[in-house]
């Protein structure tokens, strides 16, 4: 289904317009006289806007996908295999020799089946080593990269445009194929392909990896070989793999709009791993998606708030959503999920998630913002493995928060003695997601849960010795959280006691108003409970936020009095 599907959006789309053919960033371009002479090497990166300088995106012959072993792309590579050099030097001679006698060769197969002037040009400057070098001192002088693709022009033309060279590699490129068998995407029988193309995922092979492999024996069965046991025809694995490096690529051309891009559709939750999403129709949801997660704005989320009203909730009930979680490697693509809805619950299910975690901060707050902050240093290479992708999932699909988000909520608390607000909006979601639970944006001084007044009384210890002690350098939550938020009954007899020594110094209107916060909470707590669970401990986190905050604020008593304070 997901791969039908992804077929369908590259026709939908128009991706296919060229299908042996595929938009690669092209770093040069090597200009060769009719003769075979070096013309000279012109470099297609260009910035602009304050943006760094990227290469150009060409439509070029499908790369072979290659991994360890030495295969030479046509017409277009790198330059081990145009020219026999590398900047890092990192291949001995006798490599890059190889590399370069592989990539003429393709050439002279292709001027032998055509005929095509521009590839006899080219196979002679490839044969001649002074030519050769007048490139490679110029390429050299200007400076150039490891994964830079090289590409040829010759008569005012690039040579992989020409309509007989496309031809050519159409025909030599399907005339691999085996023998046919029943296709799994589209149910037809016809020849299936023998290597799957690349798919350029974050945390892959810069040069791209299959989504479909067999490496070893062990994988295979009935006698079957290699990606025989998976059959696919080269259409459909051509439009299931440009679908997917259109939704992961953030340039990918737009075929109907010439010189316009595509909008990416994908999430970036870790150093490997992404999630891709597209639908059965276009949505406006689609392009807004990815910003609700990097980057929202007040605006575009009040928009989803607004949209029962606005009639795009109806029209997306029957068009369905889908998210792919996929992670890269050096050798393959591994996909971790795969998920489904509509539009119209997908638009549901973001309002609910930013409802829930709004603490009262002027902008709704990135994902990976709140994820870092539950990990040493902040550091994403330190959140648990799979973490960010199973909130995500449940963010979009309406699932259950992973348990593991609030154990490393609570546990960062107690590590650093400190709540957070984006910690705080984390315990907020997964309290009112996971136990179903009525919690309020700011103080809710009728919450009956034992766990949550400690917390407000945590913070109210706290507020009576920085008042008596003018902010002293350690303060009792300094000392005291880790086991006052899991073992109250040790602790709190004393801080409260503590706490009497403190109020005692104040005087006037201060002595009243926190003789009165500390009764109002205590009236609330039956007994100290010698342990707290973790979702009492969620909740004792909870309770010292708000109430901490809430000092931040004047109460009506205070400005009546005179003696509101300021945090």
């Amino acid at each position: 289904m997901i791969l039908a599907s992804l077929r369908e959006l590259a026709l939908r789309e128009q991706l296919l317009s060229s299908p042996d053919y595929e938009p690669k960033p092209v770093a040069w371009i090597i200009v060769v006289g009719g003769d075979g002479s070096f013309v000279n090497a012109i470099p297609t990166a260009a910035s602009g806007d304050g943006k760094r300088a990227r290469p150009k995106v060409l439509s070029i012959p499908r790369r072979s996908g290659r991994t360890s072993s030495a295969t030479a792309d046509f017409l277009v590579d790198k330059s081990e295999y145009v020219l026999g050099i590398e900047p890092e030097e990192k291949r001995s001679e006798k490599d890059l020799l190889l590399r370069r006698t592989l990539f003429e060769s393709s050439v002279k197969q292709a001027l032998d089946a055509t005929g095509a002037a521009p590839l006899l040009a080219l196979t002679r400057f490839l044969s001649n080593d002074e030519e050769r070098h007048r490139a490679i001192s110029q390429i050299s002088a200007e400076g150039y990269k490891s994964n830079d693709l090289f590409a040829f022009e010759c008569g005012g033309r690039l040579v992989h445009e020409l309509p007989e060279v496309q031809e050519y590699f159409s025909r030599s490129r399907r005339g691999t194929l085996s023998a046919g068998s029943q296709c799994l995407v589209c149910g037809s029988r016809a020849a299936s392909v023998d290597k799957h193309p690349s798919i350029r995922i974050p945390g892959g092979t810069t040069s791209g990896i299959a989504l479909v492999s067999f490496n070893s024996d062990a994988f295979e069965s009935y006698g079957l070989e290699r990606n025989e046991n998976a059959p696919v025809c080269r259409d459909c694995a051509d439009a299931y793999t440009t679908a997917l490096n259109r939704l992961l690529s953030d340039r990918y051309p737009d075929p109907r709009h010439p010189g316009e891009t595509l909008t990416r559709r994908a999430v970036r939750l870790s150093a490997d791993t992404t999630a891709v999403y597209w639908a059965d129709k276009e949505a406006d949801l689609l392009d807004l998606f990815a910003g609700y997660f990097d980057a929202p704005r007040i605006e575009s989320v009040g928009a989803l708030f607004e949209s029962p009203r606005t009639g795009r909730t109806p029209a997306g009930v029957n068009n369905r959503f889908y998210c792919l979680i996929i992670s890269g490697g050096q050798g393959r693509a591994t996909v971790r999920s795969v998920h489904t809805g509509t539009i119209a619950q997908v638009e549901q299910n973001l309002v609910r998630y930013f409802e829930s975690i709004d603490i009262g901060s002027p902008e709704p707050l990135p994902l990976m913002l709140l994820m870092r902050t539950l990990v040493l240093q902040g550091k994403s290479e330190n959140l648990l493995p799979g973490l960010v992708a199973g909130v995500f999932i449940a963010i979009v699909f309406g699932d259950r928060f992973p348990r593991t988000l609030l154990a490393s909520a609570v546990g960062r608390c107690r590590a650093e003695r400190k709540v957070t607000r984006e910690r705080a909006a984390v315990l907020r979601a997964y309290l009112k997601r996971n136990l179903e639970m009525e919690v309020s944006v700011g103080l809710d001084r009728s919450n009956p849960s034992v766990g949550y007044r400690l917390g407000r009384l945590m913070a109210v210890l706290e507020r009576a010795q920085a008042a008596a002690q003018n902010s002293p350098n350690k303060t009792i939550v300094d000392r005291y959280y880790g086991a006052a938020s899991t073992r109250p009954a040790t602790v709190f007899p004393g801080l409260v006691a503590m706490a009497q020594h403190h109020i005692a110094k104040l005087t006037g209107g201060l002595q009243f108003f926190y003789q009165s916060r500390l009764g109002e909470v205590i009236d609330g707590i039956a007994m100290f409970p010698p342990v707290l669970n973790m979702d009492e401990q969620g909740l004792f986190a909870l309770g010292y936020y708000h109430q901490r905050q809430d000092f931040f604020r004047k109460s009506e008593g205070d400005e009546e009095n005179g003696k509101g304070e300021n945090a």
